[in-house]
């Protein structure tokens, strides 16, 4: 049976009320307008849209410190446990509360990295990279990214992508919704000259990976 249109508004006003009760109406208008903003980022990239998030990111932040410290502390754990390069060699490790991270516009050089930010955007071509390994490890995690990767087609790849809330696209598959994920393999990783291994994991996400 299809329910009416003013049935889900009297629903969505109900939530409204009793989450704002719970949490406080300002963390809830602040949750729903950094849905609009993530909304909007991945639609055109605006500035405003950034900001919003931004904004909104502050406002839980105060309003609900201990739950945030709670999940930052839980997030940053399943970072450090698996930003462990599993080889020696040379490995670059960061974590920042707001990271823009663009390596799409010349020639850079692609070693082994893990990453943690509280918001971040990256954008990064591998086809513009020159290796320095065999086989490459990235690890991105973060509570809200927006991330867009460009991978070589001979390039041996292996996915581990998730995402508790937001989209994960790979090649011309785009997957979106709640507690979304992603595992791939290339056939013949291990007979490609150059391996990469990609680990992706944010609360709020879009994921794209695509290849050239």
């Amino acid at each position: 049976m299809k329910l009416p249109n003013h049935a889900f508004l009297f629903i969505a006003a109900g939530l409204y009320l009793a989450l704002g009760g719970i949490a406080g109406y300002a963390t809830v208008n602040a949750a729903i307008l950094l849905v609009l903003g993530i909304y909007r980022f991945r639609i055109d990239r605006c500035r405003p849209a950034m900001v919003l998030i931004a904004i909104c990111t502050l406002i839980l932040i105060v309003n609900q410190f201990v739950l945030f410290a709670v999940i930052v502390l839980i997030s940053l754990g399943f970072y450090y446990f698996r930003s462990r390069p599993a080889a020696a060699g040379l490995y670059r490790n960061a974590h920042r509360l707001v990271l823009n991270m663009r390596l799409d516009e010349q020639s850079w050089v692609l070693q082994s990295m893990s990453c943690w930010q509280a918001v971040g955007e990256i954008r990064m071509d591998m086809s513009l990279a020159i290796p320095e390994e065999k086989e490459t490890t990235i690890v991105l995690q973060g509570l809200v990214g927006d991330v867009d990767l460009t991978i070589p087609e001979d390039y041996g790849l292996q996915v581990e992508a998730s995402v508790l809330v937001g989209q994960i696209g790979y090649k011309n598959t785009r997957d979106g919704g709640m507690l979304h994920r992603l595992s791939w393999r290339s056939p013949d990783y291990d007979r490609r000259e150059y391996r990469l291994k990609l680990q992706l994991f944010y609360l709020v996400g879009d994921i794209k990976i695509r290849t050239v």
